[in-house]
């Protein structure tokens, strides 16, 4: 009898353990799946542009509380050689007012300025607005066309207001929009919104075409984005990495 109950309890307490092998691989394979700004990267190509991120854009990896590959994305560099500069804002953390402070350095030219203000207004920006609206422009020597970016914020406080656009203007101006956040009040502190940054133009997969490389701002949550120019329109070719808390 005390070796039928202990072959029992042996084999109830495999089983147990089986069961929680099963139970947390299975709620990692759910969290995985669940993350829409990490799907898995298991191709070859993925896994060659994800490489060239990891080279050129990370720091310290693992980060935060995941994922295992991530990386660190606060200590970023300027674009790279292939970028002319036209226009962007220099910004400088107020520690005691808690805001960032910023300067535009460099104009966009009329015409790309309207662009950007009218995409903003198809986003909803209102004509008057207490807020700033501070703008991007880079050139890609290699490709010939630009990416431009348009960003409204309203002063601090409690709630405050967006509105982001970023286009490709080709050598045509025919113009794409590759990221926008439509005009909306969110919590300062805990913001419902993603906003984005832009990283650097840069051939990610090796095709010797130039792609463009951003990062991702949700709450507590960072991350890379590589959008390539395919017949003119712009296609996310992959997303990842990052860190989140």
């Amino acid at each position: 009898m005390f070796w039928t109950n202990r072959l029992a309890n042996s084999n109830f307490i495999l089983i147990a353990v089986i069961m929680s092998v099963f139970a947390v691989a299975a709620r990692r394979s759910a969290q995985d799946e669940k993350d829409p700004h990490r799907p898995p990267c298991t191709s070859a190509y993925c896994k060659k542009v994800e490489s060239f991120l990891k080279k050129h854009y990370c720091g310290e990896s693992p980060a935060g509380n995941g994922p295992d590959d991530g990386c660190d994305l606060r200590n970023q560099k300027r674009p790279g050689a292939g970028v002319s500069i036209k226009a962007e804002p220099k910004c400088e953390w107020n520690t005691s007012k808690g805001v960032a402070e910023c300067e535009q350095h460099g104009k966009p030219s009329e015409d790309v300025r309207g662009i950007l203000i009218n995409q903003l207004r198809k986003l909803g920006l209102p004509a008057k607005v207490d807020g700033k609206t501070y703008f991007t422009v880079w050139e890609s020597t290699q490709e010939g066309w630009s990416v431009a970016e348009a960003d409204y914020s309203s002063p601090g406080g409690a709630d405050e207001e967006l509105c982001q656009v970023i286009v490709v203007i080709d050598k045509n101006s025919q113009v794409a929009v590759v990221r926008k956040v439509p005009f909306q009040k969110t919590d300062s502190d805990v913001p419902t919104v993603t906003q984005w940054s832009l990283l650097d133009l840069a051939d990610a997969d090796g095709d010797g075409q130039v792609e463009i490389i951003l990062q991702g701002d949700a709450y507590e949550n960072h991350w890379l984005e590589v959008v390539g120019m395919r017949n003119g329109s712009p296609k996310t070719i992959f997303s990842g990495l990052g860190y989140y808390l």
